[in-house]
């Protein structure tokens, strides 16, 4: 049995011996190389790495969980946790956790990525090539991240996998006000493509040279994968069945409804080689592919066991973790690995079919006025590129997307047949995302 199975499977006896019902225990091994570079040279070199494990007990109905950073003084923090487990209220939502017998799917990390020395030659790499092809300033990340976690429940999961990846964000300047981003995220070494990464975000920085101030109005949108990143990370969140109970989800009561134009698809799959391929969500289920919305039509929410039970339906294996994150509540459904199925469209065809648009590069500070109706904003950064007649004719600057999350979603009419993975800081992905076009968007100016 491997160490930090063997270890999670430990402690979960010694939450059950001091009167725990319910155990997870989850033992997380990662390390992180950070290179941080800007005007054309690099800042700095980081590296962490830790060893905690994410702990949830359950006594009765009640429910306590932590993030035990000390894994040697685990055993006493653990059975702290179920004393103060037995004197917190009944948790009403609780309706228990994954029970079974799992049997789990193989997986492989590429070698190259475990063993990967000397990252910053792809920096250099994508730098050159960025300065090459027109950029005057280049900034951005590399992250190499590895991890290896391990699980076990009173109920019977046992289990243990590990992933690598890396992602590299490239973002040049050809003027101050001039600037593309590009990124490439990938789990094996030898499709890291930095010198097509830096080439991408510098000719979209010179294609963005002298913007003037955007118009205001209705404006068909060309989408690169990158700000489609964002459109989706932040829709997904609200498939969530928690997120529908709270009321915090535009997809509330829209089960077997459309939710999006008949050219869209969404499949949550964990199993796609990726930065975030699971072989088991946070309560220790398989995970397995589940399509979210079909053709435009919203099939599913996502489920842990105890939204599956309060919804009278079977978990999708979609269990979060156990600890409260930046964006999510303790054990809150979540999507692992969104995908967008391909259409039928070159970037380029997308491009010359429109008559009237913007040809976007990327975006932040996406934000909802309300989630239950989905209004929200994002303001576009880097190329915000002008069509016209099927051309690019010029750039913009200062303009704010301001809309509805469910009409966007029903408005894309293009959807481009090349996809890339994608992420990029807490905006963008994860996820495996085409191009695509939006109708007669509205755009107003930022402040």
């Amino acid at each position: 049995m491997s160490r930090l199975k063997e270890t999670a499977e430990k402690l979960v006896e010694v939450a059950r011996d001091a009167g725990a019902k319910d155990a997870i225990v989850e033992v997380i091994d990662s390390s992180t190389d950070q290179i941080r570079y800007s005007n054309s040279m690099i800042d700095t070199s980081n590296f962490w790495r830790e060893v905690h494990a994410h702990v949830f007990v359950a006594v009765d109905g009640r429910t306590m969980s932590s993030d035990v950073r000390d894994i040697k003084g685990a055993p006493g923090t653990v059975r702290e946790l179920v004393r103060m487990a037995k004197l917190t209220p009944v948790n009403e939502g609780y309706k228990g956790i994954a029970s079974g017998r799992f049997k789990y799917r193989r997986t492989r990390t590429d070698p190259k990525m475990l063993s990967l020395r000397n990252p910053a030659r792809f920096v250099h790499d994508a730098i050159g090539s960025a300065l090459a092809n027109g950029a005057v300033d280049v900034g951005g990340t590399l992250f190499v991240r590895r991890a290896r976690w391990g699980i076990a429940s009173s109920k019977g999961a046992l289990a243990e996998d590990g992933n690598a990846s890396m992602d590299l964000s490239v973002r040049a300047f050809s003027q101050p006000e001039a600037s593309g981003q590009a990124v490439c995220v990938t789990p094996t070494v030898s499709k890291m493509n930095a010198t097509d990464v830096g080439a991408r975000a510098a000719d979209l920085a010179v294609k963005a040279k002298n913007p003037v101030q955007g118009e205001e109005g209705k404006m068909d949108l060309v989408m690169e994968p990158l700000i489609m990143g964002s459109m989706t990370v932040h829709s997904a969140s609200m498939v969530s069945a928690l997120a529908v109970e709270m009321g915090m989800s535009m997809y509330a009561k829209k089960i077997g409804k459309r939710v999006a134009s008949e050219d869209v698809t969404i499949i949550d799959d964990p199993s796609m080689n990726s930065m975030t391929r699971r072989t088991f969500d946070h309560e220790g289920m398989p995970t397995r592919k589940n399509t979210v919305i079909k053709d435009g039509m919203l099939k599913t929410y996502l489920h842990n066991t105890s939204t599956a039970k309060r919804f009278k339906t079977r978990s999708t294996a979609n269990a979060g973790p156990m600890i409260a994150g930046q964006f999510t509540t303790p054990n809150e459904p979540v999507i692992f690995h969104p995908v967008i199925k391909p259409g039928e469209w070159k970037l380029d065809e997308i491009v010359e079919d429109t008559k009237n648009g913007l040809y976007l590069n990327n975006t932040w500070y996406t934000r909802f006025q309300n989630s239950s109706t989905g209004d929200f904003s994002t303001i576009p950064r880097d190329a915000i590129l002008l069509i016209r007649n099927g051309e690019i004719a010029g750039s913009v600057k200062n303009i704010r997307v301001s809309d509805n999350m469910l009409r966007f979603w029903k408005s894309v009419d293009a959807v481009s047949r090349k996809a890339e993975e994608i992420f990029w800081w807490d905006e963008a992905g994860p996820g495996h995302l085409p191009a695509a076009r939006a109708k007669k968007i509205k755009i107003t100016r930022s402040s």
